[in-house]
């Protein structure tokens, strides 16, 4: 399934880790960029569906392209919208999400666990293109083994980031 929330997970158990500095809102947009790929071909019925953007090199292209449009749109938030956004950055936790070196770590680390992810459960990604077809990932454990620990990160970054929450209102008072 494109767009597979599973993918979500390590990026919040990453968010968990580094609150203040990982956006988990730029490694959800750039999940999104190179699914987009997928969805391209999936509606064109042409196979393979997993093509440049699920290799290491075009997925690190589609997160700086997460990047790039991530920060436009916090940019134009803080110039449209200055009353709603300043609120949002109380926190180390919010301002990690619209920092820039949070958008770039977020967008980055998004972008190259994808190919990672599919390639262990997908046959038609090459996480090394345009060097080799090999997939050195694929198999390397099972479907519902690789699916709970995608649900068992998620439920460990959302601890993580109610930790850093907890510590950053602790600081405040």
């Amino acid at each position: 399934m494109p767009v597979t929330p599973f993918h979500l997970g390590p990026g919040l158990a990453c968010k968990g880790i580094a609150a203040p500095v990982f956006s988990w809102s730029a490694f959800a947009v750039a999940q999104v960029v190179i699914d987009c790929e997928t969805i391209y071909y999936l509606v064109k019925g042409e196979y393979p569906v997993h093509r440049f953007f699920h290799s290491f090199l075009g997925a690190a292209a589609a997160g700086l392209l997460a990047v790039v449009l991530f920060l436009v749109v916090v940019h134009a938030s803080f110039i449209g919208f200055p009353r709603v956004i300043a609120p949002l950055t109380a926190t180390s936790t919010a301002r990690g999400e619209i920092s820039v070196l949070g958008i770039l770590l977020g967008g980055l680390v998004g972008g190259l666990s994808h190919p990672l992810l599919d390639g262990i459960m997908h046959p038609d990604v090459r996480p090394f293109m345009p060097w080799t077809d090999y997939n050195p990932f694929l198999g390397l454990i099972g479907l519902a083994p690789l699916h709970l620990a995608c649900i068992g990160s998620a439920v460990l970054g959302a601890a993580g980031v109610q930790l850093w929450k907890r510590r950053s209102k602790g600081r405040s008072t």
